[in-house]
């Protein structure tokens, strides 16, 4: 291949239709996915991570300028998702702390472009599901009314329903479809995050691509599943894993807020997942992947972890006895599609 810039892009595809379908109007929202075939942009640039697994923060921006562009078409590509008065909630992952979580680099990137775009610092919302994960990642809580905010719906030494913690009373998703023995002093709903529902008008979905020990991966649609919701442990039981995971995502209170999933592929993690012990079971991708389809992006990261996991010699996926219909269940239930034959795939090589 070619050697080019930064700013310029060598593009490859995985797919055979690159045609008008991939680029239509920038104006992406989330009544206006999958009109056709859906699309992927995925970023690559291997000087984005460095020795001791030091981050370029400048080269990671670069990668996402470019892959919003070729994703929007647009040189003014956040113009197609939101307004300049938004709310913006990024709701990043930090359950794999201390060493595995949301890279500070890729989301400074964000909130760097979404200010020069025109939103206000204080109308931008870094969160997480609980405030003692974002703090051990070092992320430095601000609900004040100066600076970019960044919050969780869960306060440590509290229950997930008093006051003090940030979930929505008027918005519950019901099930007794769980292992009843595991709620929440009996409790068989789930109230999900106030952060969603009231302090943000669109979320950018920003997971990191890891292995889990459950769901087998864990990328956007667990992400949401479990990071918007509390007393969820009742459903981290075979067989109601998928189908909650599925369902959280397809409310209307939460998928309609969801505008854009942004991958953070720079490092991952193939084993030992969510909560990596040592580095010896993370990889570097050097990548980010954006989309509106989360089934799309999340069937190409199981097939990424399912390859490094064959190119290390682990057993595969599938012969883990992992939990991993999510994805399908997903794409049934019309969030996405799981037929990469189905996807039009960018794939952008910087250097």
């Amino acid at each position: 291949m070619d050697n080019i810039s930064r700013r310029s892009f060598l593009v490859r595809s995985s797919s055979a239709v690159l045609g008008a379908g991939l680029l239509m109007d920038p104006k992406f929202g989330p009544n206006d996915l999958f009109k056709e075939r859906s699309r992927v942009v995925e970023v690559m640039h291997q000087g984005a991570v460095m020795e001791k697994r030091r981050i370029d923060e400048s080269i990671v921006r670069d990668m996402l300028r470019g892959g919003m562009e070729e994703f929007t078409g647009s040189k003014n590509p956040w113009a197609g998702f939101f307004n300049k008065n938004d709310r913006i909630g990024l709701k990043i992952n930090t359950l794999g702390r201390p060493l595995l979580y949301t890279h500070h680099e890729l989301i400074n990137s964000v909130t760097s472009e979404l200010i020069e775009f025109g939103i206000k610092e204080n109308n931008i919302i870094i969160w997480d599901y609980p405030e003692r994960h974002m703090s051990t990642a070092d992320f430095i809580l601000n609900t004040s009314e100066k600076g970019i905010k960044c919050y969780g719906s869960f306060i440590a030494g509290t229950s997930p329903f008093d006051d003090t913690a940030r979930f929505d009373p008027d918005v519950l998703f019901e099930s007794e479809n769980d292992t009843a023995e595991r709620r929440h002093e009996n409790r068989n709903y789930s109230m999900i995050s106030s952060i969603l529902t009231r302090d943000c008008d669109k979320i950018i979905n920003m997971p990191i691509l890891k292995h889990h020990s459950i769901t087998g991966v864990t990328l956007c649609l667990k992400n949401i599943g479990y990071g918007v919701t509390n007393n969820n442990t009742r459903f981290h039981d075979n067989p109601y894993i998928g189908n909650f995971i599925a369902d959280v995502n397809s409310m209307p209170e939460v998928r309609n807020k969801i505008v854009l999933n942004i991958v953070d592929g720079l490092e991952a993690c193939y084993e030992n997942g969510p909560v990596p012990l040592d580095t010896f079971h993370l990889f570097t991708p050097k990548k980010i992947w954006i989309s509106t389809d989360p089934v799309a992006l999340d069937t190409i990261g199981y097939d990424i972890v399912n390859n490094e996991r064959k190119r290390r010699k682990f057993h595969s996926l599938e012969k883990g006895g992992y939990a991993i219909d999510h994805i399908p269940v997903a794409a049934r239930k019309g969030l996405g599609t799981d037929d990469l034959s189905m996807v039009d795939i960018k794939r952008v090589i910087m250097d």
